[in-house]
């Protein structure tokens, strides 16, 4: 098996694995957006919609519809902004908070693995990677 091949293997393992329904600690399934969702709106208290949806990259729409559904599900409340009667905010319930902290959790582990197999590394390998990395990630960004 070569290298490239190696990568698109590994890359396809994370993401089935990542786009998976998962609980993140709650009696509720979060899918891939909704758990990105709860995560910026834990990392960003008092946020609107459209505000939410330029820090996700998304539409307005896209972000509404993310936001309805983690309503219904339990996640987080829709209220008046304090400083702007006219304007949503979205606040966490204690679930939508359980699920957050699980998530953020998940991605401390990857990164204590990540750093585990890399520590043996030495500054130009790391270099190496890291400018390998940048260079797939605009390449596909390109497309």
């Amino acid at each position: 098996m070569d290298i490239g091949e190696l990568f698109l293997n590994v890359m396809s393992e994370f993401y089935e694995n990542d786009s998976r329904a998962r609980t993140f600690g709650t009696d509720t399934e979060l899918y891939h957006s909704e758990i990105h969702m709860l995560q910026c709106i834990s990392e960003n208290p008092e946020l609107h919609i459209s505000g939410l949806a330029r820090l996700l990259g998304v539409t307005r729409g896209a972000a509404s519809q993310t936001a309805r559904r983690l309503e219904r599900k339990g996640m987080i409340v829709k209220r008046a902004s304090p400083d702007d009667n006219k304007k949503v905010v979205l606040q966490m319930t204690r679930k939508g908070q359980t699920a957050a902290t699980s998530h953020k959790n998940a991605h401390e582990k990857y990164n204590a693995l990540i750093s585990d197999i890399l520590s043996g590394s030495d500054a130009a390998q790391l270099q190496f990677l890291t400018d390998f990395l940048i260079r797939f990630k605009q390449s596909i960004k390109k497309e």
